[in-house]
């Protein structure tokens, strides 16, 4: 089985313990998906999720690479792993079997895509809007509105501010959002290689 990882964030730059084709690397012909960055993780950065966030969001190609794994569930718990989330976390796509592992409603853009490889499945990290921030043990000391995102990225001191603007400024071009622009311009975190 051909099992592709779809990929938009820091898994291109920070793959850590992720299996897959590092000879062939990243293609940048992945899936067209609603991408924005809606999501607080844990570590304080403003992570892209895939998202219906408002009108705001832009649908940009992704990229992908060529797991390792040649089943789809040793290929998903190697990406729940590397995102430290569960495998409930983490989408699917099976082409024999035409079935997704959840309802998403994106379904049409992952069978566009899919439709024109000889990939046989698709996996991705599949965690929603998050505008919790928590502490360092995980309580919820306050919850921003997503239209305070840039402003909750002013506020941010020392380490989780340099996480953020890494994050950021590491993403590829590529994916070019409508907060992105925002970003760049009222922070002037523009990207770097």
């Amino acid at each position: 089985m051909k099992i592709a990882i779809l990929g938009w964030g820091s898994l291109l730059w920070q793959p850590k313990d992720l299996q897959f084709d590092k000879e062939i690397g990243w293609s940048e012909n992945g899936p067209i998906l609603p991408i924005e960055f809606a999501r607080i993780s844990k570590d304080g950065r403003l992570t892209l999720v895939i998202t219906k966030d408002a009108k705001e969001v832009k649908e940009v190609k992704t990229y992908f690479a060529i797991s390792n794994y040649k089943t789809l569930e040793e290929a998903v718990l190697n990406l729940a792993v590397r995102e430290g989330s569960c495998s409930e976390q983490i989408g699917s796509y099976d082409k024999p079997e035409n079935t997704f592992s959840k309802k998403v409603f994106f379904e049409k853009n992952i069978l566009d895509w899919i439709s024109n490889t000889d990939i046989d499945a698709v996996i991705w990290t599949n965690l929603g809007e998050n505008w919790k921030i928590k502490n360092e043990d995980g309580e919820v000391i306050d919850t921003i509105v997503p239209n305070e995102r840039v402003d909750y990225l002013k506020k941010l001191k020392n380490h989780k501010r340099a996480l953020a603007e890494e994050y950021i400024r590491r993403t590829p071009t590529q994916i070019d959002t409508y907060y992105r622009r925002y970003i760049e311009k009222e922070l002037d975190w523009k990207p770097i290689s």
